[in-house]
């Protein structure tokens, strides 16, 4: 099968449900709604659903970032991604395998998480009584220095990690403060990670095995053990003369994908995004530049498959203002629904939109 770029975004766009709106379920079980910052990924669910976050948790995956995910998917969103060999879990940990050189990674995430499962044992603690709590149970040596807080604490790609076997979750916030507590029981996955593959081609294909490594922020091996999981399922196809691969289940998804109309909002680090082929979602180097940032990506204005604009809000009381460059053409007009949608997730009663043409 030969696919050009318009067809491919037109497969992703609808592989994560934002060519229609869906239950809240459906949107989250996708690829997972990354919450960085806090509070992201209810943006990014108005997005795809009117339905609010009721059954859905936050937890630590892929590329060890919270994520809100349906309860039922537990498994599929963190065990898939459990290290399998100590060559895994270097490349899973890090810089915190890095800073333990004289403890096996395995042993490390071993150590951690049974630290992280004692410290929620029955409660619920913010970030600072949560890093104390490790502290008291870890031993100096596994303790690493953080010149932000001046202080030593569990590595953060370490802590992050042991939401993998189960024991960490972001139960609520207080303040500018995350809360900590252990996930809900959920069924497990008869293939996790199969599963995980299957549902990262479906919003990312035509992808390639390097692509999933990268998205789900492993190491190459491990990325081939889960791809090979699939590979009886796969279509092979040439993307603008290079290889990828789709699910062969979903071939006429992308010989002829959905149309979408109207426009919608995402925020910087919206799964739609994270396309891994940047340059093919955003042709323009300069734009790119602008749009993946250390800190501070702006949102993004999505008509159809295609990136028409970026745009950065403010809240202030019950107004919110949104400020949006026009990289291709849409009117105010466009953003009416999309914008009220977004002030009623943020708390507001009235939003001002303001256009601007772009760079």
């Amino acid at each position: 099968m030969n696919a050009d770029r318009r067809q491919a975004l037109a497969f992703r766009f609808a592989g994560h449900h934002l060519d229609h709106r869906v239950d809240a379920r459906t949107a989250a079980a996708s690829t997972g709604l990354q919450d960085t910052p806090p509070g992201s990924a209810v943006i990014s669910l108005a997005a795809r659903s009117d339905e609010g976050p009721d059954g859905l948790v936050t937890v630590y995956g892929m590329r060890g970032a919270p994520f809100l995910v349906p309860v039922a998917d537990l498994a599929v969103f963190t065990a898939a991604l459990r290290p399998p060999d100590e060559k895994a879990a270097a490349a899973l940990l890090r810089t915190a395998a890095k800073a333990h050189p004289d403890v096996a990674p395995t042993e490390l995430l071993e150590r951690a998480t049974a630290a992280v499962a004692d410290a929620l044992d029955g409660r619920e603690l913010e970030r600072d009584a949560f890093h104390q709590a490790l502290r008291e149970r870890l031993e100096p040596e596994l303790l690493w220095w953080c010149r932000n807080c001046g202080s030593h604490h569990v590595h953060p790609e370490l802590w992050r990690a042991t939401g993998l076997n189960g024991v960490l979750a972001v139960t609520g916030r207080r303040g500018r403060s995350a809360v900590f507590g252990r996930p809900p029981e959920a069924p497990p996955a008869e293939d996790a990670g199969a599963e995980l593959v299957r549902r990262f081609l479906r919003a990312y294909g035509p992808a390639t095995r390097q692509m999933l490594g990268s998205w789900a922020g492993i190491g190459t091996d491990h990325a081939r053990g889960l791809w090979q999981r699939v590979e009886a399922e796969l279509a092979e196809v040439s993307l603008e003369g290079k290889r990828a691969w789709i699910l062969a289940a979903d071939a006429e998804r992308l010989e002829h994908p959905p149309s979408s109309a109207g426009v919608r909002l995402v925020p910087g680090l919206d799964p739609y995004l994270a396309q891994r082929d940047r340059e093919r979602f955003v042709p323009d180097e300069s734009v790119r530049h602008r749009m993946w940032r250390m800190l501070g990506n702006p949102g993004a204005v999505l008509a159809g498959a295609e990136l028409v604009g970026l745009w950065r809000a403010a809240k202030k009381g019950a107004k919110l203002t949104l400020t949006v460059e026009r990289l291709a053409p849409f009117t105010p007009e466009d953003l009416e629904d999309e914008s009220r949608r977004m002030a009623g997730v943020r708390g507001c009663a009235d939003v001002e939109v303001s256009v601007t043409a772009g760079t």
